[in-house]
């Protein structure tokens, strides 16, 4: 399946970028998909996460705004943006750099680890896939960071 970058320039910043996966069945991003199934049932929870999103345009992808090490790799750097204890949705991401996150999708955590999930585990390995394609085409050239570090530049297709 083809998918492409795109840039949610309502939750970049400042001092980040904020990125999401679009498909070709074009359903929406990522974050868009999440947003729409968890809208009506955890209302507060997404709200939280839509304005965690966008602290972290302003601030930075600071590590503090992440559990890190989500992923199967100790390089994959998909992590979960963290949340309060009370909250009920888990959200998925690439943290490449202090400068650009790449929002995937997520669901609701009820159990301890995701791979107790099959929803969450299917969620972290799409983006743990994503986090291969993506480190491999900075690493060949085909995708680059701009000189400030906060958006990708070059071919932002994906091939899954």
């Amino acid at each position: 399946m083809k998918s492409k970058l795109v840039y949610l320039s309502k939750f970049s910043g400042k001092n980040a970028s904020i990125y999401s996966i679009l498909t070709e069945d074009n359903k929406g991003t990522f974050l868009d998909q999440f947003i729409e199934e968890y809208r009506n049932d955890f209302w507060e929870d997404v709200i939280f996460i839509v304005n965690r999103l966008r602290i972290i345009g302003q601030d930075g992808a600071i590590k503090k705004y992440f559990k890190r090490d989500e992923g199967l790799e100790h390089d994959d750097r998909v992590c979960a943006l963290y949340d309060l204890p009370e909250k009920n949705l888990r959200l998925y991401c690439i943290r490449l750099y202090d400068g650009i996150v790449i929002v995937g999708n997520g669901g609701a955590k009820n159990v301890r680890t995701w791979q107790e999930d099959p929803r969450l585990a299917r969620e972290v390995h799409e983006m743990m896939h994503y986090s291969k394609i993506i480190l491999t085409k900075l690493d060949n050239g085909s995708l680059r960071l701009s000189t400030d570090g906060l958006k990708f530049e070059g071919n932002l297709l994906l091939t899954y």
